[in-house]
C-alpha cells in the first residue's frame, strides 16, 4: 500500500493575554510589586500535514526519551533472544555493565520481551498501525497531543478516502502494561493497542507534524465510557511531586474561598478526570500534564456558544518551566487563558538565564517547588472575570 493524503490545518488566531508574576523588588526597590506582563496576540499560519501509509515495519528506535538503563536492557534483550550477546560493541557493553552495576540481583532485573514467532518481527499485514513508541507514555498530554491527535486526524482521512470507519492499531511498548493510566487512556480512547519492543510489520501511518493545535478539538471530539455529565463548574487542579506549590495549603484555602473544588487529578479514575475537563467553566491548573485534560472541553464548542464564552483556564508556572501550549489550547475551545508566574529563586534565575546548559524537566532547578502569590491569582482571576 502506497497512500499519501493532506490536510490543511487552518491558522489560529490566540487572543491577547496577560502573565501576573510574584512581587518582585525589580518594580520598586522599596515597595516590590506584581509585574503584569502584556502577552499580545499572535497568528500562526495555516500548513499542511501530510499523511503517508506504506506496507512497511516500524522499528523500536532508541530515541532520547529512553534512558541509557533501558537502551541497554533492550539490546540485551535482543542480544539474548538471538543468542549472540558477542554482536554488541564495546561501548554498548560498557554502558550496559555500568547501568546495571547498581541493581541487585541483575539476571532478574533484566527486562526480556515476550518471545515471538516468525523471529523478530511481528506480522499484522492489512492492518493500519502507528508507532507511538517514540515519545514517553507516562505523560497524558504528550499522549494525547502527540499520539492521539495524529492517530485521529490519520483515522478520519483513510475512513473517507476508503469510505468506511477506519481504526488504527497503535504500537506501545512491551512496559505500558504495568502502568495504570496509559493503559486507562488507551482503553478510552478506543482503538487497538499492540504491546511489543519488536520490529512490526503492516500498513504503517506516519504524520508530518504530531500537533495540530486549530483542529485538535475536532479530532479530540469523541464519547467515552463512563462519562459523567454532572461535574465540578469550578476547579483548582492541585499537583504532587515535581513543580508543585511550596504554599499549597494556602492557595487552596484561597481559592477553594472563591467557589473553586480542589483536585488531584492522579487520585481519581480517568473516565471522572476527563468528565471534570470536559464540563468544567473555570480551571486554575497549576501546570504541568493535567492541563492537557482540558483539550477535551466542550463548554465552548455545544451549538450556538457565544463567541469567548468556553473554558477560563488559569495556570500558576513555575518560573524555570514556563511554556504557552495550553494558552493556543484555551483559544481553540472558543475560551479565554491567563497566567500566574511564581516566584523566581537566585538557583532558577541561574539556570534560565546564565547557563549553558540545554533544560531538563527532571532536574534541579527546573523541576523545584516553587512559590505563588494569591493577590496575583486574584489579578489574574478579575482579568478573566472569575470566581464571581
Amino acid at each position: 500500500m502506497d497512500i499519501n493524503l493532506k490536510y490543511k490545518v487552518p491558522g489560529l488566531e490566540v487572543a491577547s493575554s496577560m502573565m501576573y508574576c510574584f512581587p518582585t523588588g525589580a518594580m520598586d526597590v522599596w515597595h516590590p510589586a506584581a509585574e503584569q506582563v502584556l502577552m499580545p496576540a499572535k497568528y500562526f499560519e495555516p500548513y499542511d500535514v501530510e499523511i503517508k501509509v506504506q506496507s512497511a515495519t516500524a522499528k523500536l528506535e532508541l530515541t532520547k526519551t529512553l534512558s541509557w538503563k533501558r537502551k541497554t536492557q533492550l539490546v540485551l534483550s535482543k542480544a539474548i533472544k538471538r543468542k549472540a550477546r558477542s554482536f554488541l560493541p564495546k561501548t554498548i557493553r560498557r554502558k550496559a555493565r555500568s547501568a546495571f552495576s547498581r541493581v541487585k540481583n541483575y539476571k532478574t532485573q533484566l527486562f526480556l520481551p515476550e518471545a515471538v514467532e516468525d523471529g523478530d518481527v511481528l506480522d499484522y499485514s492489512g492492518k493500519f498501525i502507528f508507532d507511538a513508541r517514540f515519545d514517553v507514555f507516562t505523560n497524558i498530554s504528550h499522549i494525547l497531543g502527540n499520539i492521539a491527535e495524529p492517530v485521529f486526524l490519520a483515522q478520519k482521512l483513510l475512513s473517507e478516502h476508503f469510505q468506511k470507519d477506519i481504526k488504527i492499531h497503535i504500537i506501545l511498548s512491551s512496559r505500558v502494561p504495568k502502568y495504570r493510566m496509559p493503559m486507562d487512556v488507551y482503553r478510552l480512547l478506543g482503538n487497538p493497542v499492540i504491546f511489543t519492543d519488536d520490529d512490526v510489520y503492516g500498513e504503517l501511518v506516519t504524520c508530518s507534524k504530531q500537533r495540530v493545535y486549530s483542529t485538535a478539538p475536532h479530532f479530540l471530539n469523541f464519547e467515552f465510557p463512563g462519562y459523567k455529565e454532572q461535574t465540578y463548574e469550578r476547579v483548582f487542579v492541585a499537583r504532587r511531586g515535581n513543580r508543585r506549590l511550596i504554599n499549597n495549603d494556602e492557595v487552596t484555602k484561597f481559592l477553594e474561598e472563591r467557589g473553586f473544588k480542589t483536585l488531584y487529578f492522579e487520585d481519581l479514575s480517568l473516565e471522572e478526570e476527563w468528565s471534570i475537563a470536559r464540563n468544567a467553566k473555570e480551571a486554575v491548573v497549576v501546570a504541568g500534564a493535567a492541563s492537557g485534560n482540558f483539550v477535551l472541553n466542550r463548554v465552548g464548542l455545544r451549538d450556538n456558544a457565544e463567541p469567548g464564552s468556553g473554558l477560563k483556564l488559569i495556570e500558576l508556572m513555575s518560573p524555570a518551566w514556563n511554556f504557552y501550549e495550553h494558552r493556543y489550547m484555551a483559544n481553540t475551545l472558543n475560551g479565554k487563558w491567563c497566567c500566574v508566574r511564581g516566584q523566581i529563586t537566585p538557583q532558577m534565575l541561574n539556570a534560565l538565564d546564565f547557563s549553558e546548559a540545554p533544560p531538563d524537566s527532571l532536574k534541579a532547578p527546573y523541576k523545584d517547588p516553587f512559590r505563588v502569590d494569591c493577590q496575583t491569582i486574584q489579578m489574574a482571576l478579575d482579568y478573566l472575570s472569575m470566581g464571581k
